[in-house]
């Protein structure tokens, strides 16, 4: 032992150097807290003096207590928690964990956030630690380590501040001098995503807003958007160069017209894209979203091509309708006066096969009319965010209106297997009126309305079915049994040589056999309007001066185009973000106060309601007493007023303190329930551990006597 101690004296001495020098190097600083914890660790063992020992034990354990937790809390196992919140506010959704267990490609997540500042709100003091905790969380769930986190304090004149300017990070002014920087460049090799700032107000999308960021600079190859419509989008429109919305996914996106044959155009767009050899089906993989747009007369083999596509995971948004006011322009105007145009592409959409076997119902060609959101114009119905069924779904999260063009609707969805969710319904005095009709009242919209019959309930404008799909052809592929047919039908004209080419090139071209049940989750978004997305409702154009000259630009009318827009970003992104929802503020308002007041505003109000009517009964008489007093010019009241005006003053009191003693009331329920959850929350921890000690002491007491 004698010997040990010069080597612990040795060990002490060492630490408590390195200490020092880690002060003075910058290179031992990594090593400071280790060397004195080392130190302490070696003194209390050299020392004799149990109170020396004591001391410097204690602060040894109180060390490693809190190295221990610091190292633990930099680790996934750190970051591990368990929410007990009633809506799981805490708790990262499936979609986001996919995103993150499936990440292949490293990601770099840059957080820019200002620490020391003088002069923030309480808000942004919240927000930071929620922000820090979330990115770190998701780090540790990345796959192979994949995201990398860097924290960067951008304080003023700093290379940090540098970066962060040139990282586009908005720069919030904060007191009077404040500099305030909060937002994160995320990007994966050359792609980049930027959140200049992170909103508290926001905070319900700040999940959302990363794990989308995440998605799109992992993507490599920019995802191609299929066009399925009989309308020729491509031309056109307000600015007479084609739809908005057309303009809009050809320029930012990759967009391929299917046509209506769904799959005969894939040779092309694959050749384009440099994809290989086109299968005889469509790939979620390639095209991820087909927009279908007032599919009138869609053929059986198109639809089953579709239905296929919704069985491998494809995502499908469906507009369709019971009068497209795009495809009536499309009828040729007749020869003579009076008559009705003729040919075009037909008013009345669906996808029948599909509905049929899913149970959706539509109204036909029955068009919609919503009384209470179409007050000027009953043709163009205003549904504002506050209608909408879904308010946290993420495609709504900037919509402030949607706004319909003579729709239809969905009048019944089963559905089964599938999940349901209704964005948007009609109010419940909403009827229908047939198309025949509509078409004859353009010129006099407001007598549409005049006798229209309500069955006092909503029906579904913007539906979503997610989940594995069940196929709607259960015979196989149409085209198969047509060309069966035709093969029977000319059997007599063909020669053995011509069937034995036919053999060898079916040979060399095998078909890829039909799905009967889906093998990925599928999405079907369907709306009840292929006008909504029009240039006429969608979008309007107004003049600007630009470098070229004079133009003509388009501006949102509504929040339709974005709503689409969307759309078919979640699904470009990941699937995974397809109805993602916006998340719970962490902070939540005090609802048990809030229904206090709104019952106690109820309850006196009655009573106060009750009083003023009796002051204004006696106020009303006493003006008719001095009215009286002054017609027969009498200086004063008699006997008789000066009592009944008395009584009324004191009736006036009486009433008044009996609304103090309501007021009274009322703040005392508050404060007795404030008080009771701060005793609980006081009392419970203790107790707890107070129960747990007396078990302790009962069973060793019980263990001692039974020895």
């Amino acid at each position: 032992m004698k010997a040990l101690k010069p080597a612990l004296l040795a060990i002490a001495g060492i630490g408590l150097l390195l200490l020092l020098l880690s002060f003075a190097v910058e290179s031992l600083e990594s090593i400071r807290w280790t060397a004195l914890v080392v130190g302490l660790a070696a003194f209390s063992m050299h020392t004799e003096n149990r109170i020396a020992r004591a001391a410097v034990g204690t602060a040894v354990l109180a060390a490693l207590v809190f190295f221990f937790t610091e190292i633990v809390s930099d680790t996934a196992i750190g970051r591990k928690n368990i929410d007990l919140t009633e809506d799981d506010r805490f708790t990262l959704t499936e979609g986001t964990k996919s995103i993150l267990a499936e990440l292949d490609d490293p990601v770099t997540i840059n957080y820019y956030v200002t620490r020391d500042i003088e002069g923030a709100s309480a808000d942004i003091k919240r927000y930071i630690p929620r922000v820090d905790n979330f990115l770190e969380e998701i780090t540790g769930l990345a796959k192979d380590d994949n995201i990398t986190l860097n924290f960067i304090d951008p304080q003023a004149n700093t290379d940090e501040e540098d970066a962060a300017i040139l990282d586009e990070i908005n720069i919030a002014q904060v007191g009077e001098n404040g500099r305030l920087f909060f937002g994160a460049s995320i990007s994966s090799l050359d792609q980049k995503k930027v959140i200049p700032y992170f909103n508290p107000e926001a905070e319900t999308q700040l999940e959302y807003d990363v794990i989308s960021a995440i998605a799109e600079v992992t993507v490599r190859n920019p995802p191609v958007i299929g066009l399925v419509t009989p309308l020729n989008m491509s031309t056109g429109g307000q600015s007479r160069k084609g739809q908005a919305i057309h303009s809009e996914l050809q320029n930012s996106r990759k967009l391929a017209d299917l046509g209506m044959g769904v799959i005969t155009q894939l040779p092309a767009i694959y050749e384009a894209n440099e994809w290989g050899e086109a299968p005889d089906y469509l790939d979620p993989e390639r095209i991820p979203v087909v927009l279908v747009v007032h599919p009138a007369e869609i053929t059986p083999e198109a639809e089953f091509a579709l239905d296929q596509y919704l069985l491998r995971g494809g995502n499908v948004i469906a507009c369709v309708d019971s009068l497209s006011l795009a495809a009536q322009q499309t009828a040729q105007q007749p020869q003579f006066p009076g008559m009705p145009p003729q040919g075009g592409t037909p008013t009345v959409s669906t996808l029948p096969k599909l509905f049929e076997k899913h149970g959706i119902v539509t109204s036909g060609s029955e068009v919609l009319f919503d009384p209470k959101f179409a007050p000027d114009n009953p043709f163009f119905s205003v549904y504002n965010k506050d209608d909408m069924a879904i308010q946290d779904d993420i495609t709504l999260a900037s919509i402030q209106n949607l706004v319909f063009l003579a729709p239809g609707a969905f009048t019944s969805i089963e559905a089964k297997g599938l999940e349901v969710s209704r964005i948007l319904k009609s109010s419940d005095r909403s009827g229908f009126i047939p198309d025949t009709r509509v078409k004859a009242s353009f010129q006099n919209p407001q007598s549409l309305t005049k006798g229209l019959v309500s069955k006092d309930k909503g029906y579904d404008l913007v539906v979503r079915l997610s989940g594995e799909f069940e196929t709607a052809f259960p015979d196989g592929n149409p085209a198969d049994k047509k060309e069966d047919e035709e093969e029977k039908d000319s059997d007599d004209k063909k020669d053995e040589k011509a069937e034995e080419e036919k053999k060898e090139d079916e040979k060399e071209e095998p078909k890829t056999e039909a799905l009967k049940k889906g093998t990925a989750t599928g999405n079907l978004i369907l709306v009840a309007d292929s006008d909504f997305i029009m240039d006429r409702v969608a979008y309007g154009y107004r003049q600007a001066l630009t470098t070229q000259g004079v133009q003509l630009r388009a501006v949102p009318l509504s929040g339709n185009g974005p709503f689409l827009l969307n759309i078919v970003d979640q699904a470009n992104n990941s699937a995974h973000l397809i109805g993602a929802r916006a998340r719970t503020p962490v902070m939540r308002p005090l609802t048990v106060f809030k229904d206090l007041e709104a019952e106690y505003e109820q309850t006196i109000g009655k009573k106060v309601k009750a009083i003023q009517e009796e002051l204004d009964a006696a106020n009303k008489k006493l003006s008719e007493l001095v009215q009286k007093r002054a017609a027969e010019g009498r200086a004063r009241f008699t006997a008789e007023e000066t009592k009944f005006y008395f009584d009324a003053q004191k009736e006036r009191a009486a009433k008044e303190r009996e609304m103090r003693e309501e007021q009274k009331g009322l703040q005392s329920d508050i404060d007795a329930i404030k008080s009771g959850i701060f005793l609980k929350s006081l009392l419970i921890v203790p107790g707890l551990v107070i129960l747990a000690g007396i078990g302790v002491f009962i069973y060793r007491r019980m263990s001692t006597q039974a020895r």
